[in-house]
């Protein structure tokens, strides 16, 4: 299948529910909201501070329509299976913190090695090679 045929076909997929693509560079993705797996835990839940709520500034920009509403999931097979988890909640109910992505978001994660990829992250997203 052709490189061009399968981002279309991962982005169609992605509106439906996440997808894990395996193998496709991140420049190929246009106008993109990136979050690198190895961000730290705190940029994936929104936070109580003492002048109010404080959210990570990619859900922030994607809530106030200055970020893009597809979201991408940068190298998840470059960290461990534990820390992988920290997306769950973002992967299975489009949400940080209980706080809901707008409707049109769409999830696309990234990798190169499926063998490095947990199952949970798996079970969460349909899987385009």
């Amino acid at each position: 299948m052709a490189l061009s045929t399968k981002i279309n076909k991962i982005k169609e997929l992605s509106k439906i529910s996440p997808v894990l693509a395996l193998g496709i560079p991140l420049e190929k993705f246009e106008d993109s909201t990136i979050i690198e797996a190895n961000a730290p835990s705190e940029h994936f839940g929104i936070t109580n501070m003492a002048k109010g709520l404080k959210a990570p500034s990619w859900f922030y920009g994607i809530v106030k329509g200055n970020k893009s509403h597809q979201i991408i999931i940068n190298n998840i097979d470059l960290i461990d299976k534990e820390n992988q988890e920290k997306f769950y909640e973002l992967l299975k109910y489009k949400a940080i913190s209980d706080v809901e992505l707008p409707a049109d978001c769409t999830i696309i994660v990234l990798a190169s090695d499926l063998k490095k990829v947990s199952e949970t992250i798996l079970r969460l997203c349909l899987l385009v090679e």
